[in-house]
């Protein structure tokens, strides 16, 4: 008997692959299924930047490997349609990130010239780039629009946001439009769609998830810059199959870990996500980082994840990483709007023209991306790193010492967590669920729940933890004035968000020690497993929202 598109909109990745392989389906009736889908989901939240013209070509292609070799894929992927943010190049398409000057530049120059490495492993491993996502313009905020194609709405709620950057790939996999996605985040532009949007997402360690174009050179992070990097990270509609994912782009002669030299060759360690033994957890349900205090439901949310964990027998430590680093010596550099970078007046000698592959300064253009496509000359450092948080040194020894500095911070949160012997840290993923559109813009602060595990370069996962209760919100939300950090205004901006939002998806953020994301998606897998057994899980309830084309009447009809 065929699957139906309700069936195969939620099946995760492993049993769409077994599917294929036992003659249940195809891999063009599963990305013909999906492309359904995302249409669908485009018209209501405009999710999508372009689509991939070859994707059905690729699934017959996939067809008829499986076909000739008797039954073996392409990969742990095959067939598996997925979505691509607009940060990563795919040859022939756009990379615009939001700039409508770009888009309209790539579109009559026929678009990148180069794949992403991130691309070239997907494709390796047998998956299928439906479409490109939208982000925020330059991937500088957590919200969901830009100039070259509008807002992204989120898929549980029109009304609201799906965060960003990786806005698009929220609604997208957060709809069942797509398996799952490759997004980027250098502050929360992972994990923050993912929480507002009811998905799993991974902020790997810095590094260990490639920007490279397809002959190793870089777009993101330029050469010289060693601030707060950004980095790729996949998002699923669960755990298993972010870890699928990963397994691909991470195997042993994947084209992630042979092209991008700026990659540590580490490939993925299954003994790491099959152990059973139990964690030592550190928690926290209010207080460390997260930015404001967290609302009732986020509270509720976290306190489940934490009992659930112990009644499963792991090991919880109640753990406020604040206590060993304060907020008050890490908020002067997460306020920062710009790049590290040396200004023009300080800057060093110019290097010999064919040896220079970047430049130091925040303001002035990647060298690197001339030299691929023309048009990508018309972004900025700051586009090509977005994040990179650091304040923007005057002198070659400020600069140093801002770094010096960070390491300092870093290095001492780690022997602390070493000491107590953590295995992962559980806190909330946001404070509160996702706000309405026009509210993104009064509740900047609010990414430092997120940010903070950039600036420490530790990997970060979101878990979905449940949705908003109507009950909930007739509790009180006491969010203590502490000027100049929490000011009226944002406290006003913060009810607002919670009005209204039941059925909103929250979520949960693990924190691991770097290098260690095995780790950490074993950690995630453990709470959702305990959430589902607690029946407080989302289900499939991506597959099942038929979000409505609307737009808040504060921010008008266009």
């Amino acid at each position: 008997m065929p699957l139906s598109d309700e069936r195969l909109l939620t099946l995760p990745i492993t049993h769409l692959v077994a599917a294929q392989i036992r003659g249940e389906v195809s891999a063009l009736q599963i990305v013909e299924c999906y492309l359904r889908r995302a249409r669908q989901i485009h018209a209501a939240t405009n999710c999508f930047t372009c689509w991939v013209p070859e994707a059905l070509d690729e699934a017959k292609r996939c067809d008829q490997y499986l076909l000739e070799s008797g039954g073996k894929t392409l990969g742990r992927l095959h067939g598996i349609p997925c979505t691509i943010k607009d940060h990563y190049a795919m040859k022939g398409l756009p990379v615009t990130m939001g700039l409508k000057t770009l888009r309209e530049r790539m579109e009559k120059s026929g678009g990148a010239r180069h794949d992403a490495v991130a691309v070239l492993a997907l494709r390796d491993a047998g998956a299928i780039p439906i479409a490109k996502t939208n982000m925020t313009q330059q991937g500088e905020t957590w919200g969901g629009g830009n100039p070259a194609y509008g807002d992204t709405l989120n898929p549980w709620n029109t009304l609201r946001t799906t965060g960003g950057s990786s806005s698009g790939e929220g609604a997208s996999v957060g709809s069942s439009a797509s398996v799952f996605g490759i997004g980027s985040d250098v502050g929360g532009s992972v994990r923050c769609p993912a929480a507002f949007c009811g998905v799993a997402g991974l902020k790997p360690t810095a590094q260990r998830f490639s920007f490279a174009w397809d002959d190793g050179r870089t777009i993101l992070n330029h050469p010289g810059d060693y601030g707060i990097l950004a980095t790729g990270g996949p998002l699923a509609k669960n755990v298993s199959d972010l870890a699928e994912v990963l397994k691909a782009c991470w195997a042993d002669g994947s084209p992630m870990l042979n092209i991008d030299t700026r990659m540590p060759p580490i490939p993925f360690n299954e003994e790491i996500l099959a152990a059973t033994r139990p964690l030592t957890i550190g928690y926290h349900v209010t207080g460390g980082y997260t930015h404001p205090n967290p609302c009732p439901t986020t509270v509720r949310a976290t306190k489940r994840v934490v009992d659930a964990l112990r009644a499963a027998g792991h090991h919880l430590v109640p753990f406020d990483p604040s206590s060993v680093i304060p907020f008050s010596d890490l908020h002067p550099v997460l306020l920062a709007q710009h790049g590290v970078g040396i200004r023009a007046e300080a800057t060093p000698p110019a290097e010999p023209k064919k040896e220079r592959t970047g430049n130091y300064s925040s303001t002035s253009t990647d060298a690197t991306i001339d030299t691929i496509h023309p048009d990508l000359a018309a972004m900025s450092a700051t586009a090509q790193s977005p994040g990179s948080l650091l304040p923007v040194a005057t002198s070659i020894a400020e600069y140093h010492a801002i770094i010096a500095a960070r390491d300092r911070q870093r290095d001492t949160l780690n022997r602390h967590w070493k000491q107590l012997g953590l295995d992962l840290l559980i806190c909330p993923a946001w404070a509160f669920p996702a706000p309405p559109v026009e509210q993104v813009r009064n509740l900047s602060p609010a990414v430092w729940t997120t940010a903070v595990w950039n600036y420490f370069d530790m990997p970060a996962g979101v878990v979905p933890a449940g949705r908003v209760a109507g009950k909930e919100l007739e509790e009180l939300w006491d969010i203590p004035l502490d000027p100049p950090l929490i000011d009226a205004d944002l406290v006003k901006a913060c009810h607002r968000s919670r009005e209204g939002s039941e059925g909103m998806p929250v979520a949960v953020q693990v924190i691991g020690q770097p290098w260690r994301e095995e780790l950490v998606l074993r950690g995630m897998l453990e709470i959702e497993r305990a959430i589902a057994q607690s029946n407080d899980g989302l289900g499939s309830g991506h597959s099942n929202l038929n979000p409505v084309p609307r737009r808040s009447p504060e921010m008008g009809d266009q």
